[in-house]
């Protein structure tokens, strides 16, 4: 299980369509700031922040945090930066479960307890991008990039989440009885290398993935995959 909290950007259209015509820079603008001031809060607490839509975000956390304070203390961090008043769904579910919420049906609470299990982080990143990018071009790369990205989503829809990470980097996240399945999806691909970590924290389940992934460049690409556990 994973604990996760579903971060709501209360009527995010309305105050968008408040800025007038000419407001989409501001929009891209403070959605990276939002964005930005997030990620720092969260990592504190040895989490990770899945930007998704931007209007509707996800947050990964350890098993044991405390999640009335962190509610708490993510909104207070926010007030100065956030356009729009949160609302935060709190669950403890395998990702799995998680892909299926219906929050129409779910309550915003901050009392879920949560066993500690292994979250399995997949950090995939195509080989030789920097130099198609060269060849090809910006945008030829780039419209690659976002077929891949395509790919994954549709044949990972039911067991993993799929973040764009930019540049040639992409990362599944799913639970461990998962990982065979999701590696094969991530394999499909040519001339694609997969590091994994695999952690209770997810900050750490990163940490390792990035981990494998520099291992696998260091020797040369000898091997599609690499997965590494936490001690």
């Amino acid at each position: 299980m994973v604990l996760a909290v579903f971060v709501e950007f209360v009527k995010y259209r309305e105050w968008t369509e408040s800025l007038g015509k000419d407001r989409e820079w501001f929009i891209q603008l403070t959605q990276s700031k939002v964005y930005q001031v997030i990620q720092s809060f969260v990592s504190s607490y040895g989490g990770i922040a899945l930007p998704l839509r931007y209007d509707y975000q996800i947050i990964l956390l350890p098993y044991d945090v405390g999640v009335r304070e962190f509610n708490e203390n993510l909104k207070k961090t926010l007030l100065n930066y956030s356009p729009t008043p949160i609302n935060t769904l709190v669950a403890c579910k395998r990702i799995k479960d998680l892909l299926k919420m219906d929050l129409n049906n779910e309550n915003y609470r901050d009392d879920v307890s949560c066993l500690p299990e292994p979250l399995v982080v997949a950090h995939a990143d195509l080989n030789d991008f920097t130099k198609r990018t060269r060849s090809l071009g910006i945008y030829r790369t780039y419209s690659e990039i976002l077929n891949v990205i395509a790919h994954y989503v549709r044949e990972l829809r039911d067991i993993a989440i799929v973040q764009y990470l930019g540049g040639d980097n992409i990362v599944s996240i799913c639970d461990e009885d998962s990982m065979q399945e999701v590696l094969e999806v991530l394999g499909s691909v040519d001339s694609i290398k997969v590091g994994v970590g695999v952690s209770k924290i997810p900050r750490k389940a990163f940490m390792l993935a990035a981990e494998a992934l520099d291992t696998i460049r260091e020797k040369g690409k000898v091997s599609k995959y690499m997965v590494l556990y936490d001690q």
